[in-house]
């Protein structure tokens, strides 16, 4: 391939497909980059056909909107064709999908600006023809974009070799890409707006489920795409409610008169689904388990970002609720029950959950049908992989319930339980069913309100967690566990002073809990009282040096810029447990600033293992997938770290966590200009020069004339590497 066409100057090919070669080109008359697409040999092969394409390339540049890609131009070159478009950051959204289904708010945001994109292009007499999720472009800034609109009919109309299962005996003259082509287009029928639909439809059922509505190849995918209906979404992906189910079946109608009549009637029903969903694109926060690791880590500012990731994932309320059992129970099987219940109660106590199993165990050995037995069992298995992270409990939990379940429907336990790992999972609307299920039998049960009080939380409706909270706390005063919860989802929505007041409330009935001391701790940093943090989180170790303390004292001394001690106390949680990543990455960051370089790899290396191990529970959490993006980039690893980077951009556009995270990224990865950017717009959502200057690998980029100008910085700033005690 020549370095130039006409006036474009290559710089690096960034796509290929049945439609040709893309490039990325700098316009050297206009001064900008630009997607050059180089067309198959022969696709325009004579005048008449290049005077068509010509004309039909100039109508398609007069349609000017936000989510569709610009046509900039169509030219020849030594027999060479070619289009100039507009080039576009950001990542595809098949490689989006390549991490799993995205969540309901994401697919409400961007199935919306499809159908604007598509609803400006229809007014013009424009129809797309060829709608998947490789033609769908994404930007850091959550913007979609429609390429190559118009552009399959245009070219030689015929199906599209970029289908990924494509048959050679498909007549001349249809038009798209097989797996997402609509009845009427194998048909070969008449199109119209209504094609582009069913292709909305298919892109909306990909991004709600992760596969395409319908599966096979050849004849067999054609078969089911004129006669079979799609699966339910909502039934492959629980998290997808049955509103957002609809308006995907309705656009997937066989028969082009049942389905919308415009795209505009997708984003009404679209934005309609919205009122009942969590939050709004980049709220990803909220949830899962996983998300109070992180929200502490963007409101601390230290470099290491867990500094309140271990204490806040704990196992949410006691397991002491009241509940009558009717049916008689052998002696031991009722005694070992009680006394299980008892060492739950103090949870925070080291050992406590493998004697309160030794209890349970004993109980349905003593009698196998005793379903309060295994329900306790579940909520032992779901609090130890709250700890330690370790998957495998998950199924133990799920195991176990199942069991309960299948022995007695009517016991709240079950559903409490179920709920919470829902919740803990991002699945919001299951929780909400499990949980209502278990308030039905017990309205007034302490611990199912905690948990619904948990799920409101994480789906952002926070006036209704919080009266809930208050409700579950007055129906048990003296339990500290209430008081504990209602800390961490003040401290969740950024309302330190109250999560402060509540975990002195919960030591108020538990002087000696050394988990409240840790949370406690962590919170103080953030209310700058730093004497009193330094002095609970060393309360906390006097009581029982356990991992949370020790990891939390390690990131307090990291803020203080303490490296030594930092490493020294992180060293002693890792002896306590090592499979939590946030503890990993604080070694490396602190053996980072202390220039033990190769010791910092080893560390973010198991850092990277834990995050992969991870990815596959929340492998579409923005906040993992920056992590991990940022560690490949430690490591040198671009081809893994970029599309890691780019998928958490596109999910969290706003937060200026991730968009510190991205900055470090790109500058390990040597690309200065972007980690820049991405610095700067951290500076605006909300983090501070002291924030930044905690990051040992952005250093360089904060001694950067360009960033020094922009966050009016004198220029004698000093490494704050030098600036240890």
């Amino acid at each position: 391939m020549q370095a130039t066409l006409s006036h474009y100057r290559i710089l690096e090919q960034i796509g290929a497909g049945g439609m040709g070669v893309v490039y990325r080109a700098h316009d050297e008359r206009l001064d900008r980059d630009v997607a050059l697409k180089v067309l198959p040999p022969g696709t325009v092969a004579e005048s008449a056909g290049r005077t068509r394409f010509r004309k039909e390339a100039l109508m398609l540049s007069k349609v000017n909107h936000p989510n569709i890609a610009t046509l900039h131009d169509f030219d020849s070159e030594e027999g060479i064709d070619f289009l100039v478009e507009e080039y576009i950051e950001g990542l595809s959204l098949d490689a989006m999908l390549g991490a799993g289904p995205l969540s309901e708010t994401e697919i409400i945001n961007l199935g919306s600006q499809l159908a604007e994109g598509l609803a400006a292009a229809h007014d013009h007499g424009v129809i797309h023809r060829d709608l998947k999720p490789a033609n769908l472009r994404v930007t850091p800034e959550a913007r979609l974009k429609i390429l190559d609109f118009g552009l399959a009919e245009i070219l030689r109309g015929e199906v599209s070799s970029t289908a990924v299962t494509e048959s050679k005996s498909e007549p001349r003259g249809i038009v798209g890409t097989l797996p997402y082509m609509a009845p009427e287009q194998l048909l070969q029928g008449k199109l119209d707006a209504r094609t582009d639909i069913w292709g909305a439809g298919c892109v909306l059922y990909e991004m709600a489920s992760g596969r395409r509505p319908f599966l096979g190849s050849g004849p067999a995918l054609t078969d089911a795409i004129l006669h079979e209906p799609p699966a339910s979404v909502s039934k492959l992906n629980p998290r997808i409610s049955v509103a957002l189910d609809a308006v995907i079946q309705k656009c997937l109608e066989k028969d082009p008169r049942r389905r919308y009549s415009s795209v505009r009637e997708i984003t009404v029903d679209l934005r309609r689904t919205s009122s009942p969903v969590p939050g709004k694109l980049g709220n990803w926060r909220r949830s899962s388990t996983i998300a109070l690791v992180f929200v502490g880590a963007a409101l601390m500012g230290v470099a290491a970002k867990p500094w309140l990731h271990w204490m806040l994932q704990q196992v949410p309320a006691s397991w002491t609720t009241a509940i009558v059992v009717t049916d008689p129970r052998p002696p031991v099987a009722h005694e070992s029950y009680l006394a299980g219940l008892k060492y739950l109660e103090r949870w925070d106590k080291a050992n406590n959950l493998d004697s309160a199993a030794n209890m349970f165990q004993q109980a349905v050995k003593a009698d196998p049908n005793f379903a309060l037995g295994f329900s306790a069992l579940a909520e032992v298995d779901w609090a130890r992989y709250r700890l330690d992270h370790d998957s495998r409990w998950i199924g133990e939990a799920e195991s176990n319930c199942r069991l309960a379940a299948g022995l007695n429907r009517q016991l709240p336990a079950v559903y409490v339980t179920l709920a919470r790992i829902h919740n803990g999972r991002g699945q919001y609307n299951l929780a909400l069913d499990e949980i209502q299920e278990g308030l039905s039998l017990e309205p007034r049960n302490p611990d199912a309100l905690l948990t619904e009080a948990a799920i409101f939380g994480g789906m952002g409706q926070e006036d209704k967690a919080e009266k809930l909270y208050r409700t579950a706390a007055a129906l048990r005063p003296q339990n500290w566990s209430g008081f504990y919860e209602s800390g961490v989802f003040y401290y969740r929505n950024g309302r330190n002073s109250e999560a402060a007041d509540a975990f002195q409330n919960a030591l108020r009935i538990t002087p000696d809990n050394a988990l409240v001391h840790a949370a406690l701790g962590g919170v103080l940093q953030l209310l700058e009282k730093y004497a009193e943090a330094e002095h609970h989180l060393k309360r906390s170790i006097e009581l029982q040096p356990s991992y949370a303390a020790y990891t939390n004292l390690g990131a307090f001394y990291l803020r203080q810029r303490r490296w030594a001690e930092a490493a020294a106390a992180t060293r002693k949680a890792l002896t306590i447990n090592t499979s939590d990543w946030n503890a990993w990455a604080n070694l490396g960051q602190a053996l980072e600033w202390l220039n033990r370089k190769g010791e910092a790899d080893d560390a973010y290396r198991n850092e990277q293992l834990h995050l992969e191990e991870l990815s596959k529970v929340r492998g579409d959490d923005a906040e993992v997938q920056a992590e991990l993006g940022l560690v490949y980039s430690r490591l040198r690893v671009p081809e893994k770290a970029q599309p890691l980077i780019e998928a958490a951009l596109v999910r969290a556009p706003d937060d200026p966590n991730i968009l510190s995270t991205a900055a470090e990224a790109h500058e390990n990865l040597g690309n200065r200009m972007l980690a820049l950017e991405l610095a700067k717009r951290a500076l605006t959502r909300g983090w501070t020069l002291e924030q930044l200057r905690n990051v040992a690998s952005l250093q360089n980029l904060l001694l950067d004339p360009r960033f020094r100008e922009v966050a009016q910085e004198p220029a004698n700033h000093s490494n704050p590497a030098r600036q240890q005690r």
